[in-house]
């Protein structure tokens, strides 16, 4: 039990450090990159599943176009 309440304790400081350090520094750290990788990925996928259920001539709740 002491060394989950330790390692909760670590983490929750490395996570405030993060955000402090953005906040003051004013730069992004690295992780905007990896986000705009996966939701182009994700926009990729939606696309792809949204042409094929066009060529399919379906046209269901689950395939229509939400606006980001």
């Amino acid at each position: 039990m002491k060394t989950l309440i330790i390692t909760i304790s670590v983490v929750c400081a490395v996570v405030a450090y993060y955000f402090g350090l953005r906040y003051f520094t004013g730069q992004d750290l690295g992780f905007t990159p990896a986000r705009k990788y996966v939701r182009g990925l994700a926009e990729n996928l939606l696309h792809t599943e949204l042409t094929a259920a066009r060529e399919a001539g379906t046209n269901s709740a689950a395939t229509t176009e939400k606006s980001a």
